[in-house]
């Protein structure tokens, strides 16, 4: 109680103090911008938004939510977002917790009144916050319908109403087909499809420019080499300063990252672990997206649960060094208060920001460089690698401790 209590105060006194830049919600206005233009039929993808002009890049579906809000005044879309916002975090720590085995109880509120609180000192949450983003609401969406009981016929809305809304939480329905969720995928997919044809019947012209090839103008979305693109398709064209290969090189990377992925996280869940199974397909899709802005990553929620779960678990107590991991994760993903000038002021900053950018900066980076402005995409796929060297280690221990076919089991012992 208390961390989240000072954290949501600290969160406030800031938001009061910094009511222009990065606190004026900027992305929400465009999407506020965005419900009004498709209400009065006014373009909604050739427009663009703002005093800085920036285009409206979600799905159809997702301004039909947001022609609804517009009917409110913006100061009131605010509030209701940011306020959503800190419900949903403290929500999915709630849900992760249960997933993971813990039963209703004051140790579990306690737990994600901890996590939440930790999780709104992150650079993600808080650029979530600053910009008025739709992330988190989302992620808690997926996590509450992944975290049904696979009997319940309903499961499934909530992926394909993400997916609907922003096209990659749909990385979700081939994991629910891997673990033969039939049912479940055939409803992630039939929602999916709805708000498409929703669209499609209620607003066509938009529907047709969006699904006509539109969606796959990333470069809409801003520069792919912006350091705030924490995806491998960033990386790669950082690392190849833009050059002609980037999308071929990234086609097979980001391919292969997924389907390795998506097969540990179907591992996972053949094994019981659906809450890091979750995990693995949500880091799947940050990764494998074309754009991942910082802001994406409020994932980092459910992985310092899982890792701290995890730790914990541990005969070893406290002085168990597994707990080094979720601190180093906390403290890697960490808003820390760094002064950036006189009219900016102290302001929270993650440590991929300490490194120059915008303006093609990124081409420039060396050494340490590199480590900070990739840190997110590196930190996933470290993530996902050091899964896949586990599993194979326990295929093969499997292996070799199974009987040879044909001979006795007191002989193979």
């Amino acid at each position: 109680m208390v961390v989240a209590t000072a954290a949501l105060w600290a969160w406030l006194a800031w938001m009061d103090s910094h009511r222009s830049g990065m606190g004026s919600t900027l992305d929400l206005q465009v999407y506020y911008d965005g419900g009004k233009a498709l209400r009065s039929s006014d373009h909604l993808y050739t427009g663009s938004y703002t005093w800085v002009r920036l285009p409206f890049t979600y799905p159809p579906f997702s301004a039909m939510v947001f022609a609804a809000a517009s009917f409110l005044k913006f100061v009131h879309v605010q509030v209701l977002m940011a306020a959503g916002t800190v419900l949903a975090l403290f929500t999915t720590a709630w849900l992760c917790l249960g997933r993971l085995g813990h039963r209703a109880s004051l140790g579990r509120v306690g737990a994600t009144l901890l996590a939440g609180g930790i999780a709104l000192g992150t650079e993600p949450v808080q650029q979530t916050l600053s910009f008025g983003q739709v992330n988190a609401w989302l992620m808690v969406v997926v996590v509450a319908d992944l975290c049904l009981p696979d009997r319940f016929r309903g499961k499934g809305v909530g992926v394909g109403l993400a997916a609907g809304f922003k096209l990659v939480p749909a990385v979700f329905i081939p994991y629910l087909l891997l673990t033969r969720r039939w049912r479940a995928a055939a409803v992630a997919t039939g929602t999916f499809v709805l708000t498409v044809v929703g669209s499609f019947a209620l607003f066509p012209t938009e529907a047709r420019q969006y699904w006509g090839g539109l969606f796959f103008d990333s470069a809409r979305m801003g520069g792919v080499e912006y350091v705030g693109n924490q995806s491998l398709h960033g990386m790669i064209d950082r690392a190849l300063h833009g050059g002609a290969a980037v999308q071929a090189v990234w086609f097979v990377v980001a391919g292969t990252v997924a389907v390795v992925g998506l097969l540990l996280a179907a591992r996972l869940h053949r094994r019981g672990e659906e809450m890091p199974a979750i995990l693995v397909t949500g880091v799947v899709g940050l990764l494998a997206s074309p754009i991942s802005w910082s802001h994406h990553w409020v994932w980092i929620l459910p992985a310092l649960i899982v890792a701290a779960d995890w730790a914990a678990r541990s005969a070893r107590g406290v002085l168990n060094p597994r707990w080094l991991v979720p601190l180093t994760a906390l403290l890697l993903f960490a808003a820390w208060p760094r002064y950036q000038g006189a009219q900016a002021g102290t302001l929270p900053s993650g440590i991929i920001w300490w490194v120059p950018y915008d303006n093609h900066a990124e081409f420039g980076w060396h050494g340490s460089q590199i480590l900070q402005g990739e840190l997110y995409t590196l930190v996933g796929v470290a993530f996902l690698g050091v899964l896949a060297l586990h599993a194979l280690r326990q295929r093969r221990a499997r292996k070799l401790s199974s009987p040879a076919i044909g001979v006795p089991a007191e002989a193979a012992g």
